[in-house]
């Protein structure tokens, strides 16, 4: 802790001598990247805090997964352990109340309801842009805590690009990656594929008691904890006029790894193996014409999701989903449109434990937003969306929004905003249908969100940066749980959940003299989650709930010349309980990351880069899931080669 409080207050008073530029001041504008198949929905969602991550933090994550991403750039909270299973909580929700999406797919799990980031790679993506907060308005059931979506970009190559790229680290560590485009301007072929495998053999001191020399603390190394994924992403696209396309991608994915143990079956039963398979076919097409006044889509997805455990073919566990989606949108105004469309699904589950009379489940969304801009100050959007689900009552969740340009003047600008919304999420299948304790009587997890905020851009010559802060009230009724009726666990609702907390975010850039370009940025959130109401006897009422720390950080610098860089980020989590007891609680801990690379550029088709990455620089002894042991100090090494 007290090494990231220096590191903050040096960045803070380096930063006293910051100022900034006229650009901010074309707030009227709203920038919609066409061509971005999937991504930021700013448009229609006035208020809501949506954050991308900056290309020089998204670089160098291209070795990694979507939990090592998030967890070194915004305070968000994970559950996880030495890279087998991540689950994320976005402002102390659960991890079923943040939707995961690829174009207009949702990829949690329908079984589970979640899914496992760390077996999201960050390789086979150009972008990742993240909502705090409910956008269940926009993304249906599973937004209550806030939305994720996974952004491919069409550049409609000419010629071939192509890309190669290596990576090894400690504990066996290996990445095998490349990235093909194929165009002639209109028609665009891109194919990006990788390989990863990690043994996971890292030593680590466990808390164990050596009943022979009565010793405390014992020397050990993590057994059976590998990984082993690998994923095909391939995109079609033609392009038939500048505002007019068709898109066709396909990703097919393959996570396989040992569970991990915790450290003290891993001391006593060092042979004990569980292995986990996770097999997704998942395909989104579509037509776009986004040619004005009138601009509508239509789409359609297919969804294959299978796991098995420890290689058990028969106990099947699948689901297959049929997607299709259009939308119209009309500006008829040059400072409003409107957004109309439906969405439907119909769902077919495959799973050994339920009931045999469930063959398929039809789902149903009605949607429409509307925007518009007064006097180039205020911007309000309105969305409505109702669903439909067979034999389920799904509650309706509208959601308004406002930004408000309160000052600008030719060095800083000032803005304000404010969003409300509902949400909901539809119980899981097993939830719902698993036998023994599935409940189909279960009502939706229903949420309310509220929240403010203010930016303040500052840019002149040479130096620029944002300061933006915003406060949260999240309450979620209904929660799921499965309690324990002696003889099988069952779903029910059981309590009430109150979110609420302040989240401050800064990113500060300067070019140099002599070429040197600086960045840094500090990001701080202070969370109260807790459960208000209960219908279970529990010691955890009116206090913090499980996995979610009061106090999270992020901060990072970046200094580069030329083709050369040196980046340092660091992360703190605070304190955190793990269960309903006052007990087995996490200690706050914090890690440092040191990565440097270089960029060089061969000739006009020819580039390499390499880049040294150090994780947990000072060798934190931490646990970010209680019992489960984490790697100290490692390495990466990548080389990636690019041709053109």
């Amino acid at each position: 802790m007290r090494r990231f409080v220096v590191f903050g207050v040096l960045l803070l008073a380096w930063a006293q001598n910051v100022s900034a530029q006229e650009l901010f001041s074309v707030f009227d504008t709203v920038h919609v990247d066409e061509v971005v198949s999937y991504g930021k929905l700013r448009k229609y969602q006035s208020g809501a805090k949506i954050e991308s991550i900056s290309a020089s933090q998204f670089s160098l994550a291209q070795d990694g997964n979507l939990e090592q991403l998030l967890s070194r750039t915004l305070p968000v909270a994970f559950k996880t352990n030495a890279g087998g299973l991540a689950t994320i909580r976005i402002r102390g929700s659960a991890p079923d109340h943040t939707s995961l999406n690829f174009g207009g797919i949702n990829i949690n799990s329908l079984t589970l309801g979640h899914s496992n980031v760390s077996n999201v790679p960050v390789y086979l993506f150009d972008n990742v842009g993240v909502q705090f907060g409910s956008a269940s308005s926009v993304n249906g059931s599973g937004s209550i805590g806030g939305a994720i979506h996974l952004g491919l970009q069409n550049n409609w190559t000419k010629g071939v690009k192509a890309e190669a790229r290596i990576a090894n680290g400690s504990f066996g560590e290996q990445l095998y990656g490349t990235k093909i485009s194929l165009g002639n301007g209109k028609f665009e072929s891109v194919t990006r594929a990788y390989y990863y495998t990690k043994t996971n053999n890292f030593p680590f001191l466990n808390p164990q008691k050596d009943f022979e020399t009565q010793q405390i603390g014992i020397q050990d190394t993590q057994q059976n904890a590998a990984i082993e994924n690998r994923g095909l992403l391939q995109e079609f696209n033609y392009r038939f006029a500048t505002n007019e396309h068709f898109i066709f991608n396909v990703w097919i994915e393959n996570d396989w790894h040992q569970v991990q143990q915790n450290m003290a079956v891993n001391y006593f039963n060092p042979q004990l193996q569980e292995v986990y398979d996770d097999e997704h076919i998942r395909i989104w097409t579509g037509y776009k014409n986004r040619k004005k006044p009138f601009k509508y889509e239509i789409n359609g997805g297919y969804v294959f999701d299978n796991a098995v455990s420890n290689k058990n073919t028969s106990d099947t566990i699948s689901t297959q989903r049929i997607i299709g989606e259009a939308f119209v949108e009309h500006d008829f105004l040059p400072n409003a449109s409107y957004k109309a469309g439906a969405k439907a699904t119909r769902i077919y589950p495959t799973v050994y434990a339920y009931s045999e009379t469930l063959e398929h489940e039809t789902r149903v969304d009605l949607y429409a937003s509307y925007y518009h801009r007064f006097f180039n100050k205020l911007t309000a959007t309105i969305n409505l969306r109702q669903g439909f689900v067979t034999d389920f009552e799904v509650p309706f969740t509208p959601s308004l929004g406002v930004n408000y340009l309160a000052l600008s003047k030719e060095k800083y600008v000032l803005k304000f905003s404010g969003n409300i919304a509902r949400s909901y999420r539809v119980p899981t299948f097993n939830d719902r249908f698993w036998v023994p304790g599935g409940n189909p009587d279960l009502n939706p997890e229903k949420g309310m969100n509220c929240e403010i905020g203010s930016k303040w851009s500052y840019c002149t010559g040479n130096k620029s940066g944002n300061v933006k802060l915003n406060a949260f009230l999240m309450k979620v009724d209904d929660w799921i749980l499965w309690k324990n009726g002696g003889s099988f666990w069952y779903a029910e609702n059981v309590q009430k959940v109150e979110s609420k907390g302040l989240e401050l975010m800064t990113d500060w850039n300067y070019n140099m003299v002599k070429g040197w370009v600086v960045n840094w940025g500090l990001n701080l959130t202070y969370t109260v989650a807790e459960r208000i109401e209960s219908l279970n006897e529990t010691n955890a009422l009116n206090r913090q709930m499980e996995y979610v720390p009061k106090t999270s950080a992020t901060a990072f610098f970046s200094a580069s010349y030329k083709d050369l860089a040196l980046v340092v980020d660091q992360s703190y989590s605070g304190e955190q309980f793990t269960d309903e007891e006052n007990k087995n609680i996490l200690d706050a801990y914090s890690l440092t990351n040191l990565a440097v690379s270089y960029n060089w550029k061969i000739n006009t088709q020819h580039r390499i880069k390499i880049n040294a990455m150090v994780n947990n620089l000072f060798d934190e002894d931490y646990q970010a899931s209680w019992g489960y042991a984490m790697p100290g100090i490692s390495y990466r090494l990548g080389l990636s080669y690019h041709f053109k």
